[in-house]
């Protein structure tokens, strides 16, 4: 299962602000989340500018820009994949990622 969000909730999320289902739910067990932030395309990047000029000067000329984020694995029990998803949701918009100058998205699967 994959979802994106950013802050204006246009990824993953339907009208009526309720989630997508992706992938049939899979029954309770462990599961494996895996999360990607990055800056919103309007944040300055400075570490990915400067990772940009890095790559330049070790000959990889045909770079044309970078940016930074940031990966995280997260191991969780859960009923189904939906809810593993739902909680993850969660984790991301109150802690892993800061909304207002972040997006997020995450992939979930049984492990």
């Amino acid at each position: 299962m994959t979802k994106k969000k950013d802050n204006k909730k246009k990824h993953g999320k339907d009208k009526a602000g309720k989630g997508k289902a992706e992938t049939p739910s899979t029954g309770p067990g462990t599961f494996l989340a895996r999360v990607f932030v990055s800056l919103k395309p309007t944040v300055n990047d400075p570490e990915g500018i400067t990772i940009g000029s890095a790559l330049g000067s070790l000959g990889f000329e045909n770079v044309s820009g970078v940016r930074s984020g940031r990966y995280f694995q997260v191991t969780l029990n859960a009923p189904d994949a939906k809810a593993a998803a739902a909680q993850v949701d969660q984790m991301c918009a109150r802690l892993l990622a800061n909304p207002v100058i972040e997006t997020y998205s995450f992939e979930v699967a049984k492990s």
